[in-house]
């Protein structure tokens, strides 16, 4: 059975999600590298040593591999009760906006953090769609 029309929308949206998030990693990333040189600063570590870039790529690649092997389990494995840990992620992201919100203020950053959970949220509304709901059934047998 070919991918409905739910599914390669849910594709193209959250794909899209987790580049609009590494655009606003580039758009960030002075930022990001300023806050990890004043946190290493009050630890004794020197700024310059680049374990604070090294982190955060490091964090980056674990996170993009994390949305790459949800999507692969959704969207190819066809693994329906991961939409269900797609779920926990996105609301753990509405979490981290809020936050973001309330200690570094609107910028560049939050905007992109906002689009990308909104094209994820979007994402996800596909799976739940009845093409998708049959997708995931025949693969079961159902």
């Amino acid at each position: 059975m070919a991918k409905p029309d739910s599914i390669k929308k849910f594709d193209l949206l959250y794909i899209g999600s987790v580049v609009v998030g590494l655009l606003g990693i580039v758009f960030g990333w002075d930022m990001m590298m300023d806050q990890m040189n004043a946190e290493m600063a009050t630890q004794g570590i020197e700024a310059d040593s680049g374990i604070g870039s090294g982190a955060i790529i490091a964090g980056v690649v674990f996170g993009v591999g994390i949305s790459m092997a949800l999507w692969f389990l959704i969207s190819i494995l066809r693994i329906e009760f991961v939409k269900w840990i797609l779920i926990l992620f996105v609301l753990w992201s509405i979490f981290g906006i809020f936050v973001g919100l309330s200690t570094t203020g609107f910028d560049m950053m939050q905007i992109t953090g906002i689009v990308s959970t909104i094209m994820s949220i979007a994402a996800i509304y596909m799976l739940f769609q009845p093409d998708a709901k049959e997708w995931f059934a025949a693969k079961r047998g159902a």
